[in-house]
């Protein structure tokens, strides 16, 4: 087995992400941290993938590893297109994305790609739609074959089994890349590849710092026929969800504006009825979590303190993405009014996540199993 560390220059990578993480105001929560401690390998860290956005908190998985594996990274193709950078950050401003271009052409993400063993991978229903079908498969194929001559010697896999960040909210379909490197290992060697199954959430919708969760999973080794086996990794994947303030404040305000878009006067939104009724949701969500439920929460929001300052920079944040609008009603008072047509509009799913963010997080909480989220705001906001 090669030790995990590769010298200075790779220990500086991961640090650079770890102070990434930092100056881009992350409050990152490594949960299961016991499942880290005398892992066995070669192992697939199996992660979640909403944004590259978490991707930074991801680096204290790694401190916290023992042993520290070496390791490859399954990522997309663009990663090694050369305008990584200025393709993928630099669509805001001119300014922005000449600079990263310049950072591009120096070469040193490339460096850097290529220090973290990171291999590129096509999306067939992204990048390489213009490709023959069974060109991309044998191409996919071969890109597969890497890794998994890497597991036969030894080397883990990091990779992100839903392949895409698209989606409406929640978990996305589990692709078979996972299947078929564990799948192919065992059947050519007879070597056990173990998953760690990592979710990551964030509580996005919060104006400053975010809170990042990274849930880790116990190891796990099953063989089951493909269908079946992504079926098994998704519920693994589902069980680790970290429910956030987000989620649950955003399915508060779509739920009511789902209850009251055919009502013909404005709606008004008051803030202490909202604190109110989300202590209420959240001491029975709690009672479900505890009974298997619904997977686990921010434990902190147990705490009043903690649940109103978190109430308070959601508001912030709706009245900044305009979910929410300020409306003068004398002198001295002001009311909140629900827009509405903005909470629930649904932009096409390249464009979800970022055009309506709080139904993405909203979507992230439903994902959970809509019959046994929607009664328990319901009753509250029926009462309102």
């Amino acid at each position: 087995m090669k030790s995990g560390r590769r010298g200075v220059f790779y220990e500086f990578i991961l640090f650079g992400f770890y102070l990434a993480s930092k100056l881009m105001r992350h409050k990152a929560h490594l949960l299961g941290r016991e499942n880290l401690s005398c892992i066995p390998t070669p192992i697939m860290f199996a992660v979640t993938h909403d944004s590259y956005f978490e991707v930074p908190s991801l680096s204290r998985v790694y401190y916290a590893l023992k042993p520290r594996p070496d390791f490859m990274v399954m990522a997309k193709n663009d990663f090694l297109s050369g305008r990584y950078l200025s393709t993928n950050y630099g669509k805001r401003s001119r300014l922005l994305r000449s600079i990263l271009l310049m950072i591009d052409k120096s070469g040193l993400p490339m460096a850097i790609f290529r220090k973290l063993k990171l291999a590129a991978i096509d999306r067939p229903f992204v990048e390489a739609l213009s490709k023959k079908k069974e060109e991309l498969k044998q191409e996919i194929s071969d890109q597969l074959n890497r890794f998994r001559e890497g597991s036969a010697q030894g080397v883990s896999t990091l990779v992100f089994p839903e392949g895409t960040t698209w989606g409406f909210g929640g978990l996305k379909k589990i692709r078979s890349s996972v299947y078929q490197i564990l799948e192919n290992t065992f059947q050519e060697t007879g070597r056990k590849v173990y998953i760690l199954p990592i979710n990551v959430k964030v509580d996005r919708l919060v104006q400053g710092a975010k809170d990042v969760f990274i849930r880790v999973g116990p190891p796990v080794f099953f063989r089951k026929p493909k269908e079946e086996f992504n079926r098994t990794l998704y519920e693994i994947l589902q069980g680790l969800h970290t429910i956030t303030f987000s989620q649950v404040a955003a399915y508060y305000l779509k739920r009511l504006a789902e209850m009251k878009r055919d009502a013909a006067r404005t709606v008004l939104f008051r803030k202490e009825l909202f604190l109110q009724n989300l202590e209420g949701i959240l001491t029975e969500m709690n009672r479900l979590a505890r009974d298997r439920a619904l997977p686990d929460f921010d434990p902190a929001l147990k705490d009043r303190r903690y649940l109103s300052d978190k109430a308070e920079r959601f508001l912030k944040y709706c009245l900044k993405k305009r979910y929410l609008h300020k409306k003068r009603l004398s002198d001295r008072k002001e009311a909140l009014l629900l827009d509405i047509e903005r909470i629930l509009s649904s932009p096409p799913v390249k464009e979800f996540r970022k055009a309506n963010p709080l139904a993405f997080c909203a979507n992230e909480l439903n994902s959970l199993g809509e019959q046994t989220i929607r009664p328990v705001f319901d009753a509250r906001l029926r009462c309102r």
